[in-house]
């Protein structure tokens, strides 16, 4: 048995190799909108910076004094660009909630589904996720305000503690805490997604409890699973943000590709959890019931010819004599 959480993993990782398009198409539309997002900044700085001395300090370096200057500016209002930065992001994120049920339904059926039966899981399941986005927000209030009270009695125990150490470890420690509920509450809601594709099913409530029993029966599996997958996610994102911080400001090609680097490898974790979670559920939760509606067309191979209705062979009539020559 304890070697099902890396049958899950290596299950997982395999559906997210053969049904890796997915995983292309949501990068794209992720460079589209970061492009989108960025680019009214980006020629607002250049207008201002490309022929003002000043502004080698920050093409050549990075010089903080002149990047806080630029905020006073009059004709530079970075702050006011910065609002299409987050119309995309959320353009982005609305994006991903809408795609995640013909990806679930792509995983689950495990072939490749043509555009229209992917984008009719998509819009199915919708806004079915909408209201699980919503009733997510009660959890993660709650391990906000664990958090909290975590970070404030670390912060009291370490006034009053001799080594100046003991605040910094106990803020970390609550870090940790709020980090591994939080991916525990992301694991819930992600089999409650599951299942909800899986089971076609329309009552979130219901849903939402009985994935809660799923999860918290096999939590030590499941968890572990996504422990594993996150911390892989986050030491890629250490490791990327270590490298784009000792880049050099004018090597501007590489800065791009080591930041698109860090963005696909956190989409790919993400997915990865999701591939995850769906084979784990075929092969452990409940069977799909019979009267589930499928929102897409039948595999090709699937596909047979209903044979004709037997007809039974008509009786020999009686022979006919021959003719006379």
């Amino acid at each position: 048995m304890a070697e099902e959480p890396k049958n899950a993993l290596a299950a997982g990782f395999g559906l997210l190799w053969r049904r890796q398009g997915a995983l292309w198409w949501i990068f794209v539309v992720n460079l589209v909108c970061g492009g989108l997002g960025t680019a009214p900044a980006m020629l607002q700085l250049h207008n201002a910076l490309s022929h003002n001395l000043a502004g080698q300090k920050l093409t050549r370096g990075f010089d903080m004094g002149v990047f806080a200057e630029l905020f006073r500016l009059p004709h530079v209002d970075i702050m006011r660009e910065a609002t299409g930065s987050y119309v995309f992001t959320f353009v982005f994120f609305v994006f991903m909630l809408f795609v995640t049920g013909g990806i679930l339904e792509t995983y689950r059926q495990d072939r490749k589904l043509n555009t229209g039966d992917f984008f009719a899981a998509s819009g199915a399941f919708f806004w079915r996720f909408v209201r699980l986005l919503l009733l997510s927000i009660i959890p993660f209030v709650v391990v906000g305000i664990i958090y909290h009270l975590l970070n404030r009695m670390a912060d009291r125990v370490g006034d009053r503690a001799i080594a100046d150490q003991v605040g910094i470890f106990l803020s970390w420690g609550a870090t940790l805490v709020f980090l591994l509920l939080a991916l525990w509450v992301r694991l819930w809601f992600d089999i409650a997604q599951v299942r909800a594709v899986a089971q076609n099913e329309r009552r979130m409530w219901r849903n939402l409890w009985r994935s809660w029993r799923i999860t918290w029966h096999e939590l030590g599996r499941l968890f572990g699973m996504y422990f594993l997958i996150a911390l892989l996610a986050w030491i890629t994102l250490l490791i990327g943000l270590t490298i784009w911080a000792h880049l050099p400001p004018t090597a501007t090609p590489l800065t791009f590709l080591i930041l698109e680097l860090i963005i696909l490898a956190q989409l790919t974790t993400r997915l990865w959890q999701l591939a995850s979670a769906t084979s784990w559920y075929r092969q452990h939760a409940e069977m799909v019931p019979a009267d589930t509606v499928d929102y897409t067309t039948p595999h090709p191979k699937e596909v047979t010819e209903t044979p004709p209705p037997d007809v039974p062979p008509s009786e020999p009539g009686p022979e006919l004599p021959p003719a006379d020559a």
